[in-house]
């Protein structure tokens, strides 16, 4: 299980998704428009191949519900 924290746009690759602000998570996953995507990052992860990502709030519910991350803050 990796820790997570609350979005910070310096963890992620210049030009991409999550720097932007936008929810990586559900840009590599189904898509925006069919996966209940907020939109807007709340959380900054590494992903299991160590690559920082970001979720909206739905993906954080998500990512927490089946073990790929802490709850916010409960790692820090």
């Amino acid at each position: 299980m990796n820790t997570s924290y609350p979005y910070d746009a310096d963890l992620h690759e210049d030009g991409s998704e999550a720097a932007r602000g936008g929810c990586s998570y559900h840009q590599e996953h189904q898509g925006a428009e069919d996966a209940g995507c907020a939109g807007e990052a709340v959380v900054s992860y590494q992903d299991r191949e160590g690559r920082w990502q970001s979720g909206c709030s739905a993906a954080l519910e998500r990512l927490v519900a089946d073990g790929e991350i802490e709850p916010l803050g409960q790692g820090a």
